[in-house]
C-alpha cells in the first residue's frame, strides 16, 4: 500500500466586509485557471504576523481599504489532494476604519474589487468552500463556526470550477 501524497499546509485568512447590504469581493487570477475567480479579500499569513494582522494587510493589498477585524466569523478547512493542499482559513467579520472609500486593487493578482449585493454573492462564490460558510455567516447561522471539506463530499471545487 502506498502512502498518500504529502499535502502542503496553507494558513489563509479572509474577511467579510458588508456595506449597505453588499459584500466586498475580489476577483483574482490563479495559475492554471482560465478565468479569474471571485473570492473574499484575504490570503496567506506571512511569517511573524498574526492571523488578524494578515487579514488587515491582505485587505489593504487587495482593496486599498483600511479595516479591522470585529470577530471571528468561522474557520474552514479543506483537503485538496489533487492540488496537494491542506488549507485552513480563518474568516473574520470586518469593519472599515475612517472614511468610506471605493475599493481599488493594489495587488496585481486582483483584477477587480467591488461590493456586490449579499443576495448575489453566493452565485459568484460558487465553490463549496466559499459559498457554504459565507451563506451561513451572512444569515447568522454559524453553529460551531467550523466547516470542513473533503474532495468526496465537495460538489463544486475551488479549482476547476469554471470552464
Amino acid at each position: 500500500m502506498t502512502a498518500p501524497p504529502e499535502l502542503v499546509k496553507v494558513q489563509l485568512c479572509s474577511g467579510l466586509l458588508v456595506r449597505d447590504s453588499s459584500l466586498l469581493l475580489v476577483r483574482c487570477v490563479y495559475a492554471a485557471e482560465p478565468q479569474a475567480l471571485w473570492v473574499l479579500p484575504g490570503g496567506r499569513q506571512e511569517a511573524g504576523e498574526t492571523i488578524e494582522e494578515a487579514v488587515v494587510r491582505e485587505f489593504a493589498e487587495e482593496t486599498s481599504l483600511h479595516v479591522r477585524p470585529l470577530s471571528l466569523a468561522y474557520v474552514s478547512e479543506s483537503l485538496d489532494p489533487d492540488h496537494s493542499y491542506h488549507v485552513v482559513n480563518c474568516t473574520f467579520f470586518m469593519e472599515e476604519i475612517g472614511e468610506r472609500a471605493a475599493p481599488k486593487p493594489a495587488d496585481p493578482a486582483v483584477v477587480e474589487a467591488r461590493f456586490v449585493a449579499t443576495s448575489d454573492a453566493p452565485a459568484l462564490l460558487a465553490a463549496d468552500v466559499l459559498r457554504i460558510p459565507v451563506v451561513a455567516a451572512l444569515a447568522g447561522d454559524l453553529g460551531r463556526r467550523y466547516f470542513s471539506f473533503r474532495p468526496e463530499t465537495t460538489v463544486v471545487p475551488f479549482f476547476g470550477r469554471q470552464a
